[in-house]
């Protein structure tokens, strides 16, 4: 017996989740990480990172339990170029000085930001590295838990 399916489609699904993950960017709501770099704390969106960045995919790929408050502390990154590469990631482009370009790059490596330093590819269920590349990649930051003290 055949049974008769349909098929439902949301015609602007992509655009209104564009969108509503563009409007997220500065703000606080459901933030799930926090970001610090140079004293700067950036309240983010872990879905964003890891759709982003093979660096935050792995970071976090790797967690055995939840926290309810992320820190990654990124030592290695001027707050400038974090910015601007947060401004990438929400929006998918950005604006740069000429003489900024570079800097931003660098960190692009990094990060391993998708679209910048990663070249784009069809979406694949885990990029593939190695275990050593994981941990060379963890070197430009620390991570731990937020404390409640100010």
């Amino acid at each position: 017996m055949d049974v008769e399916l349909s098929s439902l489609k949301w015609n602007n699904q992509h655009t209104t989740f564009y969108q509503t993950i563009s409007r997220l960017q500065n703000k606080d709501s459901y933030a799930d990480v926090t970001l610090v770099c140079g004293g700067k704390h950036y309240p983010v969106h872990k879905l964003v990172l890891v759709t982003c960045s093979e660096f935050f995919w792995y970071i976090f790929q790797f967690q055995t339990t939840e926290f309810v408050d992320q820190v990654v502390i990124l030592t290695d990154i001027q707050c400038s170029d974090l910015e601007l590469l947060l401004e990438f990631m929400y929006n998918g482009q950005v604006h740069v000085k000429q003489h900024e370009l570079s800097s931003l790059m660098e960190a692009a490596e990094c990060l391993k930001v998708k679209g910048l330093a990663v070249p784009d590819e069809e979406p694949e269920e885990e990029p593939e590295m190695s275990d050593q590349e994981i941990l060379e990649q963890q070197s430009p930051l620390s991570k731990r838990k937020r404390t409640d003290e100010p």
